[in-house]
C-alpha cells in the first residue's frame, strides 16, 4: 500500500539532532558536563556517582539546577543552537512541506532551519492552530521551554493534546529519535494512537527499549500496527559504525518514494559527532552543589555543602532552608517529638497551616521509624481529597500492620492525589508502596505493571533512591519466579544505590532479601557468611548515614524467618528452626506472625504432627490477603500425610 505524504504524522525526538552536521547532545552528555563542572563527579568514566545520577530523568535533574541558582534556560540556549541540519531534518521538513504533520519535543531550530522561511513552527505555550505543520509542545529556543519536572507533570495542555488527536487520527505515525519517557505524553499514547493507522519507530536498537515502546503503545501492539524498525545496512561509502536511526529513516522515506535528501548530506550523518558545551552560566555555582547532592541521596555531602555556605552572606538564606528541609525529611523520633509540641498551636492563620505540616511531618518521622499503629490512628479519617503524603504513610502502616490489599488500595489513592499534586516524590513513592503491598499479596501481573507503567517513569522524576526500591522490587520479582541470578544482578544494583545514597534502611533491606536469594541458589556458604555480614551490618554507626530505625523489629523478625528456613531445610536443624520459628511468632507484624506459624506447620508436618500451625497460618494470611502464605497452609492442610514441606521464599 502506497504511503501518501499527506496520511503521515510525524514525532520527532532528540536522537534525530545528533547526527552530524548537526552534533547536539543527548541529556547523558549534557549531564555529565554539568557535573563535572560542579565537582561532582571525576573525570574517570566509572565513577559510581555518575551511575548513580545516570538513571535520572533530565526534568528532574534541570529542575534542580534551577532550585540551586542556576540559569538553564539560557545556558540551554548556547548549547542547543549550534549545529547545522542533517539529513533527517531536511527530510522531515520536506515532508512537511509536501503535507506531512510533524510534531518534535526538540527546542532546537533546525528542521525550521531546514524547511526554510515557509515553514513557521507553533511553540507552547502559545495554544496550537492551524495551518501549521511543525507543532513544539515543550517550547522552541528563545522562549519559554518545558525543562524541569514541575512543568512536565502538569500534562499536555487540553488544547495541545485536543490537537494532538486530531493530527494522528487515520494516519501513519512515525517516531524518530525518540525514546518514549515524556511524563506529559506517555500516559496518553496508548489512547490518543488507537485512532492512527500503522505506527513506525525508527530509533537505537536496544532490547529494553523496545519492551517499553511495545508496553507504551500496547493497543497498536496487539493489533499488530506497531513496527519497530530495524537497522538497515549502511551506504557503500560509509565508514563502518553501529546503527544509525536518522539513516534509517533517510532510507525509508527514499525507499517508499516520499522525499530524498542529497547522498554528500547523508553520508555526513555517519560521521562522529563532537558536540560542544559551553560553560554553566553565572559562576559560582555554590547553591546548585547541595541541592544536587540531595537529589542523588548524598545527605550528608548536601549537609556539609549547605553548612559552607553559611559562611557567605549571599547565600545564608538558601543554607538555612536546605539545613532545615534536610532535617525535617530525614530526621528521627526527635524530630517527631519536637513536631509533635505544634499541636500546641492554635489553629488559626498562619499557625494553623504550621501545625497542619507539622503534624504530617510528624507522622512521616513516624512511619519511618515503624510506629505503624500510630500512624494508623492519625490517618484514620482520610478523604479522597486529603494529602497524598497522608494516604501514603497509611499504605505503608497497613502493609506492616494490617491488609495488603488494603494497603494497595490506599497507595492508588495517593498515586492519584500525588499526580493531581504535581509532585514527583510523592508519585515515586505512592508506586512504590503499590508495587510492593501487590507484590506482597502475590497479586504479581498486576505488580509487574505496576512497577513498569508507575514506578520506572516516576522513580527516574524523583531521586535516586526511588531508582534503587524500583530495583528491589525487580530483585523480589525474580525471587518469586526461581531466578537467582536476576534477583542478585536486581539487589546488587539497588545495594549499590543506596550504598551511594548512605541509605542504611534501603541497603539493610537487600542484605536481607539476599538471604533468600542464597536459599534459592543452594549456596550455603555464601548464606552463612551474607547472615554475619547483615549482622555486622546492623552495629555499625556513622554520623553521614541514614539509619531512621536502627535495629527495628519489623528486620530482626525477617532476619529470624530466614534464619529459620535455612536451618529446616539446609542444616537440617529442627531443633533450631523450631526455637527461631517460636520466637517470630508472636510477631506484631501479622505477616511476619503468618510466616513463623508457617514454618511452625511445616515442621509439624515433617515430625508427622498435625499441622495446626497451618490453622493459624491460613487464618492470618487470608486476613491481611498474603495469598502465597495462604496457599502454602492450604496444601500442608490437604497434604493425606507426613511429607517434606517445599521451601518457603519471601522478601
Amino acid at each position: 500500500m502506497t504511503i501518501r505524504t499527506r496520511d503521515l504524522f510525524l514525532f520527532v525526538g532528540a536522537g534525530a539532532s545528533r547526527s552530524v552536521p548537526a552534533g547536539l547532545p543527548m541529556f547523558d552528555g549534557l549531564r555529565r558536563r554539568i557535573l563535572l563542572e560542579l565537582g561532582l563527579v571525576g573525570d574517570r568514566p566509572d565513577d559510581p556517582r555518575a551511575s548513580a545520577y545516570a538513571e535520572l530523568a533530565p526534568e528532574v535533574f534541570m529542575l534542580a539546577l534551577s532550585r540551586g541558582g542556576v540559569a538553564v534556560v539560557p545556558w540551554l540556549n548556547d548549547v542547543l543552537g549550534a549545529g547545522e541540519p542533517n539529513a533527517a531534518h531536511y527530510a522531515v521538513a520536506r515532508l512537511a512541506a509536501a503535507g506531512a504533520t510533524v510534531w518534535t519535543v526538540n527546542f532546537d531550530h533546525l528542521i525550521e532551519r531546514a524547511g526554510g522561511p515557509g515553514l513557521v513552527p507553533c511553540a507552547w505555550p502559545a495554544a496550537p492552530v492551524d495551518g501549521v505543520k511543525l507543532f513544539k509542545p515543550h517550547g522552541t529556543l528563545g522562549g519559554e521551554l518545558i525543562v524541569d519536572a514541575e512543568a512536565v507533570l502538569r500534562g499536555l495542555p487540553p488544547a495541545w493534546e485536543e490537537r494532538l488527536r486530531a493530527d494522528v487520527a487515520g494516519r501513519t505515525v512515525v517516531f524518530l529519535g525518540y525514546r518514549g519517557f515524556d511524563l506529559d505524553f506517555q500516559p496518553i499514547w496508548d489512547d490518543v494512537l488507537a485512532a492512527a493507522e500503522d505506527v513506525l519507530w525508527f530509533d537505537l536498537p536496544d532490547p529494553a527499549a523496545d519492551r517499553h515502546k511495545r508496553q507504551l503503545l500496547t493497543g497498536r501492539e496487539t493489533a499488530g500496527r506497531l513496527y519497530l524498525r530495524p537497522p538497515v545496512p549502511r551506504p557503500a561509502e560509509a565508514p563502518p559504525g553501529g546503527p544509525n536511526p536518522s539513516w534509517d529513516f533517510v532510507h525509508w522515506c527514499r525507499t517508499e518514494g516520499l522525499t530524498d535528501v542529497d547522498q554528500a548530506l547523508v553520508l555526513r550523518l555517519f560521521e562522529q559527532p563532537e558536540p560542544a558545551f559551553p560553560p554553566l552560566p553565572g559562576k559560582p555555582y555554590e547553591r546548585a552543589k547541595p541541592v544536587l547532592q540531595g537529589l542523588l541521596g548524598e545527605i550528608g555531602a548536601a549537609r556539609k555543602s549547605y553548612r559552607a555556605l553559611l559562611g557567605r552572606p549571599a547565600h545564608v538564606r538558601h543554607a538555612v532552608r536546605g539545613l532545615l528541609e534536610l532535617r525535617l525529611n530525614h530526621g528521627g523520633r526527635s524530630v517527631a517529638w519536637v513536631l509533635s509540641g505544634a499541636r500546641l498551636l492554635p489553629p488559626v492563620g498562619r499557625l494553623a497551616t504550621v501545625r497542619r505540616l507539622a503534624a504530617v511531618k510528624r507522622l512521616t518521622v513516624l512511619s519511618k521509624t515503624g510506629s505503624y499503629r500510630a500512624v494508623l490512628n492519625g490517618t484514620g479519617n482520610l478523604t479522597a481529597d486529603s494529602l497524598s503524603t497522608l494516604w501514603i504513610l497509611r499504605s505503608a502502616a497497613l502493609r506492616s500492620s494490617a491488609s495488603l490489599d488494603a494497603a494497595a488500595e490506599a497507595a492508588a489513592t495517593a498515586w492519584d492525589s500525588a499526580r493531581a499534586e504535581h509532585h514527583p516524590v510523592r508519585i515515586a513513592h505512592a508506586a512504590f508502596q503499590r508495587t510492593l503491598a501487590l507484590m506482597w499479596a502475590d497479586r504479581l501481573d498486576e505488580a509487574r505493571t505496576c512497577l513498569e507503567q508507575q514506578l520506572d517513569p516516576y522513580a527516574a522524576l524523583a531521586a535516586n533512591r526511588w531508582v534503587a526500591w524500583a530495583d528491589f522490587i525487580r530483585g523480589g520479582l525474580a525471587v518469586r519466579d526461581g531466578d537467582g541470578q536476576a534477583a542478585t544482578a536486581h539487589f546488587q544494583r539497588s545495594e549499590d544505590r543506596f550504598q551511594a545514597e548512605a541509605l542504611d534502611d534501603g541497603v539493610a533491606s537487600v542484605l536481607i532479601a539476599r538471604l533468600a536469594v542464597l536459599r534459592l541458589q543452594g549456596l550455603d556458604g555464601g548464606f552463612e557468611e551474607s547472615l554475619a555480614e547483615v549482622e555486622r551490618f546492623q552495629r555499625t554507626k556513622g554520623r553521614q548515614r541514614l539509619r531512621y530505625a536502627r535495629n527495628h523489629r519489623f528486620m530482626r523478625h525477617a532476619v529470624l524467618l530466614e534464619r529459620a528456613e535455612f536451618a529446616r531445610v539446609h542444616t537440617r536443624d529442627t531443633d533450631a528452626a523450631l526455637r527461631l520459628y517460636r520466637k517470630v511468632a508472636g510477631s506484631p507484624y501479622p505477616l511476619h506472625a503468618a510466616q513463623a506459624h508457617l514454618g511452625l506447620a511445616m515442621l509439624e508436618a515433617e515430625r508427622h504432627h498435625p499441622p495446626d500451625h497451618a490453622r493459624v497460618a491460613l487464618a492470618t494470611a487470608t486476613r491481611i490477603g498474603a495469598r502465597r502464605h495462604a496457599r502454602h497452609a492450604q496444601a500442608l492442610l490437604a497434604a493425606p500425610g507426613p511429607a517434606r514441606a517445599p521451601e518457603f521464599f519471601f522478601c
